[in-house]
């Protein structure tokens, strides 16, 4: 009684096993794939930018500009981590002009911001005396119109943080 129990089991336990090894091993996940460099200029084509391509050490970057809603437009690079994992938005916001003294409460204003923002957060170049905004979006299923709110919500950060980053506005 005993073995005919086994060799039924044992059966359908090799049945299952292939089964359920098979779905967890053969195809990755609906929406886990990454776009590459192609891919990601033409996903932002598509939302109707003319993305301009440079380079830089790392690979190609594509450069839009971004209106947002009351603000100035802001240009913005577009490019893929070195890994692949994340598309990252670089908006240039403003340059210091030289003499120009940077005001200490407003660097402490953008710092406290990053914690309300994060991960997106604000830089700055000291080279170039430029503030930026950096967003950082994983690159993981990532369509047209998820592509769109993410560009939409950094439009929205740039706008609500002008007095921020904007030294004609600092008090």
């Amino acid at each position: 009684m005993i073995s005919f129990r086994v060799r039924m089991i044992a059966p359908a336990l090799a049945v299952a096993g292939l089964l359920l090894g098979s779905g967890a091993h053969a195809q990755p996940e609906r929406g886990t794939a990454r776009i590459d460099h192609a891919g990601l200029q033409s996903l932002l084509a598509t939302l109707g930018y003319q993305p301009r391509e440079a380079r830089n050490e790392s690979g190609p970057e594509y450069e839009i500009v971004l209106r947002p809603p009351g603000g100035l437009a802001v240009t913005t690079r577009v490019t893929l981590s070195k890994d692949g994992t994340l598309v990252w938005f670089v908006a240039w916001l403003k340059k210091v002009p030289p003499g120009r003294t940077i005001n200490g409460n407003a660097i402490l204003n953008m710092l406290v911001e990053n914690d309300a923002i994060g991960p997106t957060h604000f830089s700055y170049n000291e080279g170039r005396r430029w503030f930026f905004l950096n967003k950082p979006v994983p690159n993981q299923g990532l369509t047209a119109e998820r592509l769109r709110a993410e560009i939409q919500q950094l439009g929205v950060t740039i706008a609500r943080t002008e007095a921020l980053w904007d030294f004609d506005r600092w008090k």
